[in-house]
């Protein structure tokens, strides 16, 4: 009789799962849960990767010509993609694989993106092991009561395959813009007489860019004076300020409206002709998302966004804060199950 395997994203993750469960024994790579609370008193493994235990081969696996760097051999373009398991992680990957394969049924328990979805189903393929009925752990907290309940509903696997394409789909482009691209620009500045390699990335580079002209306006940047008009209005109820809602480029421009109003002087006599009062309600600001909360950190603290990403993740993981990643909505996965719906998923 086989037993249910749930692939998580890391060691740590796998820890705070097995923290649920009664009766777990620790092994070299995976940990043995004995409860017959879950999985309709079936035994169940938890193992894990270290992120990507998967990742795509480099040019010299397709062809040898692609190992030297030449401008004749661009672009490189193979018709079908490999994947290979990462160097320092094959330990673990055959300690995965030899579980996928004993397993009857697997859990999908890495973290819930498409990022996680990717890492699990990247080894699951590689492993052999598509062909398995697979059920989807779907939670964004590691607190106890959350875990618990995610593992007592759980998704159907495939209803989240459109995520694992969506990323393989981002993997392999920044695989294409980072091999050819670096290559090319590498190539070009060394005919310059220029050394060193020239990385560019799908993303770094625009970012890069958007950095570089940012700073240019910073350093050329010339103030411009502006005119304001602000009036001290003075009533038998008492004074207040009131300010005019346009700048003025010119003093003469402010001067002329002015003037158009018969002002002349500083002090003149006026009528409010009407006052509207309106009730206002202010929402609760939303929780913050990773993006919210780096822009924060930077402002008040000046951190960076990297260094915001390992002291949430580190507090996520420490069952502190909910999942720091930006997460899909109920509509998101309205899109991608039609989408799933179209190109008829039926595994990987």
């Amino acid at each position: 009789m086989g037993y249910v395997l749930i692939l998580s994203e890391k060691p740590s993750q796998a820890k705070a799962y097995s923290d649920v469960f009664k009766n777990t024994i620790r092994k070299d790579g995976y940990i043995e849960v004995n409860d017959n609370r879950f999985f309709n008193g079936q035994k169940a493994v938890i193992t894990w990767g270290f992120g990507h235990l998967v990742e795509l081969a480099p040019p010299e696996e397709y062809k040898e010509e692609w190992k030297k760097w030449s401008l004749d051999t661009l672009p490189i373009l193979p018709k079908q993609f490999k994947f290979q398991v990462a160097k320092d992680k094959r330990k673990q990957f055959n300690v995965v694989k030899k579980l996928l394969m004993k397993a009857s049924e697997i859990i999908v328990a890495t973290d819930c993106d498409r990022e996680g979805e990717n890492i699990a189903r990247s080894i699951i393929k590689l492993s052999g092991a598509s062909g398995k009925p697979t059920k989807r752990l779907w939670i964004n907290s590691l607190e106890i009561d959350e875990i618990q309940k995610g593992f007592s509903n759980l998704k159907k696997g495939n209803d989240y395959l459109p995520l694992y394409e969506e990323a393989k789909t981002r993997q392999i482009s920044d695989w294409l813009v980072g091999i050819n691209a670096s290559r090319l620009y590498t190539l070009l500045m060394q005919k310059k007489g220029l050394r060193g390699v020239y990385s560019v990335g799908r993303v770094q580079t625009p970012t890069l860019y958007l950095i570089y002209k940012r700073q240019n306006e910073v350093e050329n940047f010339q103030s411009k004076p502006f005119y304001e008009l602000v009036g001290d209005i003075t009533t038998d109820a008492g004074t207040f300020n009131a300010k005019y809602k346009e700048r003025f480029d010119q003093e003469e421009k402010a001067k002329e409206l002015l003037q158009s109003h018969g002002i002349t002087d500083r002090k003149n006599n006026g009528v409010i002709k009407s006052v509207e009062k309106q009730l206002k309600k202010s929402k609760a600001p939303k929780l913050h998302s990773l993006s919210t909360l780096q822009t924060k950190a930077n402002k008040k603290w000046k951190y960076s966004p990297s260094e915001v990403l390992k002291i949430v993740q580190g507090l996520y993981e420490k069952k502190l804060v909910t999942y720091p990643r930006t997460l899909y909505t109920k509509k998101d996965m309205d899109i991608i199950d039609r989408i799933g719906e179209k190109l008829n998923y039926n595994g990987l």
